[in-house]
């Protein structure tokens, strides 16, 4: 359909019911949006509401229902959280559209906020135009409350042949009653999206289409977990699609989400997913899907961990199947809490003391100590002795970094160079050490180069994106054996690039492919 500018389209919605009409997606989108910031930020943040902007919504819902035929029967729809309708709209747009339509539409819109019922009520009255204009039959049902709380969403009984939303998102206490409720689909403090896409699952019949923009952080990690061992057992995933940009989305609600559009079939076995992405809403229309195997998508059990895979990537890390602890070496977070052992820190080094490594000390690839920090020395006695490692080769790691560094892992070799027995860290480090005995200094350095480099950087962005590497993605993360790790450390020492000495260990007949090229 064609798309209508912006103020011409507020216009028409003010002045034209019949113009609105037949656009009821971006009616439903200006009318609700209006509406949404004429309130106060932190009410909007409270409900956990922004309004899908109208090429996104049809966007999601005519991907959704692509090839998809409804042969003349009833079909039932639902938007759980409808807002002022803008997704439900696009959604009964996108199958009146189908090559067979149905005979019948019947759409459920259920919102928590009461304030939006009007413009709900015009959206559906406008849905109801516009279907009589197509030959469809057309019905409705507005439930003002809130959706995880009813008797539909807790039935788990599959009676719904496609759900849209852009559900709220905001953390719930571990206690809530909601939470309590979809117990076995979320874990810890949950977000509420997670529950609003576990219910749902649950409601598609056999076929069904379902289709959620929501924040990527459900496709990782322990908290979402639970979540997606619910979906992947009850749907098979059609498509990804990601948004680049982390403004460019949500832009008149300045939503500061990299936000993920999730596709996918209840029942069915799929072969392959089709993943994208784009910017923001501006360029979407030359996004090109590109298919990708399952098991490149969606990992094994237990974790069933989404990776977003991208085709300028180079080098993968499929083939490499050993973990950290595989190799003897665990994941430790520094153990000197600042303001905790403030007595035992010293800015000058005496007799009593060790050298004391704060965050500011890591570059990548480089251990810098000292460097006029406030306190670079820490007492070493028996108060103190459990917070000290051992003074031997480790990999250090930043526990946080700026989203905007060029990798997502900053590591350096710590060579054991420093003269005492021990070493402080803080706690803003990750370490990399074995649980017992001595790693050599090559694997110490092969290792370090190993996490700074660009196809680690890749496969940390395909699952995890801006969000901060925890010990956990550390701990499944994929590494080369140890042998491999020393031929990389001995390649940096004899003056080897970092990523050429990475790619000839762990991609020899690339690497060896693109120095014939060159």
């Amino acid at each position: 359909m064609e798309q209508v500018p912006a103020l011409q389209l507020k216009l028409w919605v003010d002045s034209s019911p019949d113009v609105a009409a037949a656009h009821p997606t971006e009616s439903a989108y200006w009318r609700g949006s209006l509406a949404s910031r004429s309130r106060p930020r932190e009410e909007q943040k409270r409900l956990g509401q922004f309004m899908t902007p109208a090429p996104i919504a049809r966007f999601i819902a005519q991907r959704m229902l692509a090839g998809r035929d409804w042969g003349g029967r009833s079909v039932r729809l639902l938007d759980p959280a409808a807002g002022s309708g803008v997704l439900a709209a696009a959604l009964v747009e996108a199958v009146t559209a189908s090559h067979l339509p149905p005979a019948r539409i019947e759409l459920l819109m259920c919102e928590l906020d009461a304030a939006m019922l009007p413009h709900l009520t015009v959206c559906a009255a406008e849905l109801e135009a516009y279907c009589a204009n197509h030959g469809v039959e057309f019905a409705y049902q507005i439930r003002v409350g809130d959706f995880l709380q009813s008797t539909l969403a807790r039935s788990g009984e599959p009676s719904i042949d496609a759900v849209i939303s852009n559900p709220p998102y905001f953390k719930l206490a571990g206690r809530d009653e909601r939470a309590l409720a979809f117990a076995h689909a979320v874990h810890g403090q949950p977000n509420i999206y997670a529950l609003f896409m576990a219910s749902c699952a649950s409601l598609l019949r056999e076929g069904g289409a379902f289709a959620f923009i929501t924040p990527r952080s459900w496709t990782n990690g322990a908290y979402f977990r639970a979540l997606r061992v619910h979906l992947f057992g009850r749907l098979a995933l059609d498509g990804l699609h990601l948004f680049d940009s982390r403004q460019a989305h949500f832009q008149a609600d300045a939503v500061l989400q990299e936000a993920l559009i999730t596709w996918a079939t209840a029942g069915a076995a799929q072969q392959a997913i089709a993943v994208s992405s784009s910017a923001g809403a501006s360029d979407l229309a030359a996004v090109e899907p590109a298919l990708w195997p399952v098991a490149q998508v969606v990992g094994a059990a237990p974790d069933r961990s989404v990776s977003i895979p991208d085709p300028r990537r180079t080098q993968s890390l499929a083939s490499m199947t050993l973990r950290l602890s595989d190799l003897g070496l665990k994941v430790s977070t520094g153990a000197v809490v600042g303001f905790r052992a403030s007595a035992h820190l010293r800015a000058q080094r005496d007799a009593t003391t060790v050298p004391m490594l704060w965050m500011p000390h890591v570059r990548a690839m480089q251990v810098q100590w000292p460097r006029q920090h406030r306190a670079e020395h820490i007492a070493h006695n028996p108060d103190s002795a459990w917070m000290l490692l051992p003074n031997q080769p480790m990999v250090l790691l930043r526990r946080f970094s700026p989203k905007e560094d060029r990798r997502r892992i900053t590591a350096a070799p710590y060579l054991g160079d420093l003269s005492d027995s021990h070493i402080g860290l803080e706690n803003h480090l990750n370490v990399l050490h074995p649980l017992s005995g001595r790693l050599s200094v090559d694997a110490v350095r092969g290792l370090a180069a190993y996490l700074n480099s660009k196809p680690v950087d890749d496969h940390l962005r395909g699952q995890l994106g801006s969000t901060q590497v925890n010990a956990i993605e550390l701990r499944n993360l994929p590494v080369p054996d140890l042998s491999t790790l020393e031929a990389m450390g001995r390649a940096l020492v004899n003056g080897i690039e970092l990523e050429d000495a990475v790619a000839g260990a762990c991609w020899p007949a690339r690497a060896a492919r693109s120095t014939r090229h060159a």
